[in-house]
């Protein structure tokens, strides 16, 4: 079991276009070797709808005003940000906790959420079997990935990944609340506890979870200089232009 340290990051609240450009930044700046393994906090703020990297553009209808868009990194479908808590995973692809294929390092983050999300209480939560190809459909939340976590059939994480110079993201939502406005098969913390959880509770479990699951110290941090002046130019030159936003890609990456 590792004793490494990792850095443990919290942003807190701020747009779908800062969001994204910080794990942007920090996946270019680890290629490099300038930022450290990461485990990252973040919530969205005003609510957001995340397309997927390679996701066609939703329908006019699927917009609401106050909502704010966004196109991520990863790939996999649309997820509607209000009331919950995201994660991201920036590591180097051959780091011995996360080594492997991708279904297999979704597996070794999967059981770490798994084991955050049991310090408040849920039961054991099981990965999905790999299975064929997935449902047509606009959603992240309409059907489970392989090595996402679900709860009675009901998907509760929904993730996607994104390996680039050696280095992978992994982005992830967990639902404290149902967002509303969305088809959805999934269920949310609170239906499924039955109480409401606080962000800075389900914060302090998910850090532990990964504490346990994987033998690492983490240490709290915040950007470094570096960090935060590409998050703040690809902020500006990327994530909250239009020409980014509404694009139509062609090619597919991993992610539910």
């Amino acid at each position: 079991m590792s004793t490494a340290t990792w850095r443990f990051i919290d942003s807190g609240w701020a747009s779908g276009a800062r969001q994204m450009a910080v794990d942007d930044a920090l996946l270019t700046l680890c290629g490099r070797g300038h930022s450290p393994p990461t485990l990252r906090l973040f919530s969205f703020r005003p609510p957001c709808l995340s397309l997927g990297r390679f996701q066609p553009v939703p329908p006019e209808t699927h917009r609401e005003a106050g909502l704010e868009v966004v196109r991520r990194p990863t790939g996999g479908r649309a997820v509607l940000h209000r009331g919950d808590i995201c994660y991201s995973v920036i590591a180097p692809v051959d780091h011995p906790l996360l080594a492997g294929s991708i279904h297999q390092s979704y597996g070794k983050i999967a059981r770490a959420l798994a084991e955050g999300l049991a310090i408040l209480g849920l039961p054991p939560l099981r990965e999905a079997a790999a299975q064929g190809r997935l449902p047509a459909g606009e959603w992240c939340f309409e059907a489970i990935a392989p090595h996402e976590l679900a709860l009675d059939g009901a998907k509760l994480v929904g993730s996607a990944q994104l390996r680039r110079d050696g280095i992978l993201l992994q982005q992830g939502s967990i639902r404290l609340a149902s967002p509303g406005g969305q088809p959805s098969a999934a269920i949310s913390l609170e239906e499924s506890l039955g109480r409401r959880v606080p962000r800075r509770e389900m914060a302090r479990a998910l850090v532990e979870g990964f504490t346990r699951a994987w033998g690492v110290r983490f240490r709290r941090g915040r950007l470094t200089a570096e960090e935060e002046q590409l998050a703040q130019r690809l902020e500006r030159e990327k994530y909250a232009t239009t020409a980014w936003t509404w694009q139509l890609n062609l090619a597919p990456s991993a992610g539910g």
